[in-house]
């Protein structure tokens, strides 16, 4: 069949889907790097697209009848207002929060809710006007114009960028250069589309490359700034890396989180001696992350092989070239997550020093679980020693507090004989199958090591007291902290909205009776439609959750994740659009194959454990997208495929689409676990299955 000719409409929606995309993706860097990397705002990022999205979508049909007829040259300028609202998003995004919040603070729930709804709004709000109205210009130019064509061009797209970013963009430039070349093949297909150059379209296509080439060359400029004066910029593949110098004391960021101090010699002191001073002849170290002057404590016990883990290569590069990690005899820096490490190798360890931040993301959480610290006990030799650490408390525990420190002491005990909790900077847990003494400045002396930090001033902070103090606060009844149950996961949110006061049962409370007024006014195919949105962003939730666990740098391949999600869903609809069988039993099947696809995927999280390929979840996203494509058709069928039918039926799966990413991402999850979540989406399909049963096929 010959295609009609639009005019280039098609051209421009499909180079708009892959700009789109690129731009989401962008901006799940940009809010993670504001937010201190917390998972969560991907959620609400991806929450906000849907609804700003769709009621876009609705708004179009009244703006294109009343306000604008449909018009080449206005949708040409309204696709250069995009190119422009992209690059003030970021920059939004960038300045905004030390504009609105008190810098350096914490923000809390409903304030990072208002401020990522409020930057995304232009620019969702306008993508989803821009699809419905290009169809309409398509149709003004020939009437009879297929609308799913539209639809497959924006699909084309979204997987074409997400691809695009994914394979080589995320690797290779920045943020805003990134920006300039997605929306290259934008403003190259409006100079094809017919008809549309014009005295106000061509002064948007001039502002829109300006906007574009100035955030490109000022990148670094237009970074928030922070305490002391940046010396250092870099987008790395696993985040945004900032090196700042304050006061002489030069730090390295990561997301907008400290990583790395030059000057610290206590805390040096204190996550290297307390450890080491238990093995009687540490030969064999293995550091995952550290702070500056910890090497030169390191060299004291004159170790034969410290392999020092950095996930990122750019990082470690940074700390070597800032004096942050001193280079030591025996020193070997690993680019490699360490969790992969302790994975492949056969090296076994005298001590395993682990100094991440505190475990308030996916990503640091991943080494405080259970399958972390069995790793580490595999690794040790005979007499070996592990030791990691969390902020320090004072004489006062707070509940959140406690219950974080027992999870973590009890997840440690199930795998090591004796576990102490020793006070200071930090709470460190020292883990072995010997007994641990716990007079340092005792073992050093008798080791003939010297220190300045512990010899002088530690009495006062490690004494009998303080130690027994700290260890009877362990809650023995407190659950362990596992990869498909992140208990700390959920204090840190629980201890999130403790900080600030809040609640999110009035947010939670508000949502739930806007679905339960919109269940009691669907139809049966609109509701499998709901429970398949639902589904299909949930699936994707629960992926790239599960790969955030298990790998630790879910930005490097969130566009990987995204695209497989995507790409299933053309030839799942192609194939239900074509289907000639039973379509109600075809729905019914649709849902069991989903049921048993959710189903499938929990018995590989209990049976693989770490151990998941990566290549696993993407087969699974990609099939939980082609049967969801598939199935909407069916359901728009069976609902008598009318113009009504069709915007009811979008309107399902869309709201169907937030309430899950809501559900997956800010519940289920965080306070049941990944695999309770996924069973969860199972028994929506199961239930689905019998509502699809009862649907009478419209004639």
């Amino acid at each position: 069949m010959k295609r009609p000719d639009d005019g280039g409409v098609r051209r421009v929606v499909v180079a708009t889907g892959i700009a789109s995309v690129a731009v989401q993706l962008v901006c799940v860097r940009e809010y993670l790097a504001q937010f201190h990397g917390n998972e969560i705002v991907i959620a609400l990022i991806f929450f906000f697209w849907l609804v700003f999205g769709g009621i876009g979508t609705v708004a179009a049909k009244g703006f294109r009848t009343w306000v604008l007829q449909p018009s080449p040259t206005i949708l040409a300028f309204l696709s250069c207002l995009l190119v422009i609202f992209s690059v003030c998003q970021v920059v939004a995004v960038r300045w905004l929060r030390d504009l609105v919040f008190i810098h350096g603070t914490s923000v809390g729930f409903y304030p990072t809710l208002g401020y990522v709804a409020v930057t995304l709004f232009p620019y969702a709000l306008l993508v989803g006007f821009v699809l419905p109205y290009s169809l309409s210009v398509a149709r003004y130019r020939l009437a009879r114009y297929p609308g799913n064509w539209i639809y497959m061009a924006d699909n084309a797209g979204d997987v074409a960028g997400a691809a695009i970013f994914s394979f080589a963009l995320v690797h290779w430039l920045t943020p805003f250069q990134v920006l300039l070349v997605v929306h290259l093949p934008l403003l190259a297909s409006l100079l094809l589309l017919e008809s549309a150059i014009s005295r106000r379209s061509a002064a948007a296509g001039v502002l829109a490359v300006a906007a574009l080439v100035t955030g490109a060359v000022f990148e670094d400029r237009l970074l928030p700034t922070r305490e002391g004066r940046r010396i250092h910029y870099a987008e790395s593949r696993y985040g945004r890396i900032e090196v700042i110098e304050s006061a002489g004391a030069v730090s390295i960021f990561s997301d907008g989180v400290p990583s790395h101090f030059s000057q610290d010699p206590a805390l040096a002191e204190e996550i290297v001696h307390i450890p080491l001073s238990q093995v009687d002849r540490p030969r064999r170290l293995l550091l995952v992350s550290a702070v500056g002057g910890m090497m030169a404590e390191v060299a004291k016990y004159h170790p034969d092989r410290v392999d020092y883990v950095e996930l990122d290569p750019l990082a470690a590069q940074l700390q070597l070239r800032f004096d942050l990690l001193t280079p030591i005899r025996g020193l070997t820096v690993i680019a490699q997550d360490a969790r992969a490490y302790l994975s492949h190798t056969s090296t076994r360890y005298d001590a395993i020093l682990v100094n991440l931040p505190e475990p308030e993301t996916y990503q640091i959480n991943r080494f405080y679980t259970a399958g972390f610290f069995e790793l580490a006990k595999n690794h040790l030799a005979p007499g070996g020693v592990f030791s990691f650490g969390i902020e320090g408390v004072a004489n006062y525990i707070s509940e959140i507090r406690q219950q974080k420190l027992s999870s973590l002491a009890n997840t440690a005990r199930s795998y090591f004989s004796h576990v102490m909790l020793m006070p200071g900077q930090r709470l460190l847990f020292v883990c072995r199958d010997r007994p641990i003494q716990t007079d340092i400045p005792v073992l050093l002396e008798q080791k003939g090591i010297d220190t300045r930090h512990i010899r002088r001033y530690f009495a006062g902070d490690l004494t009998g007291h303080r130690i027994r103090q700290l260890n009877d606060a362990v809650d023995p009844r407190v659950g362990g902290n596992l990869d498909l149950s992140p208990r700390l996961m959920r204090l840190a949110f629980v201890g999130w909205l403790a900080r600030h006061g809040e609640s999110p049962r009035w947010f939670a409370l508000a949502l739930s009776v806007a679905a339960v007024a919109y269940l009691t006014r669907i139809t049966r195919p609109q509701w499998v439609l709901l429970t398949t949105g639902c589904v299909n962003i949930g699936a994707e939730m629960v992926t790239i959750f599960t790969f955030q666990t298990l790998y630790g740098y879910v930005y490097l391949q969130i566009g990987v994740l995204v695209t497989v999600f995507l790409a299933g869903l053309l030839p799942g609809a192609w194939a239900g659009g074509r289907f000639v069988g039973n379509r109600r039993r075809a729905l019914m099947t649709g849902d069991l194959l989903l049921c048993l696809l959710l189903v499938l995927f929990a018995l590989i999280l209990v049976v693989a454990r770490q151990g998941m390929p990566g290549m696993v979840l993407y087969g699974f996203g990609l099939a939980v997208s082609f049967c969801c494509g598939f199935q909407f058709p069916l359901a728009l069928m069976v609902s008598g495929d009318s113009a009504t039918a069709a915007a009811q039926s979008f309107s399902a799966d869309l709201v169907g689409a937030a309430i899950g990413v809501l559900l997956v991402s800010l519940v289920l999850i965080p306070f049941f676990g990944i695999l309770w979540a996924t069973l969860f989406l199972a028994g929506i399909k199961f239930i689905s299955f019998f509502v699809a049963g009862a649907i009478h096929e419209t004639p």
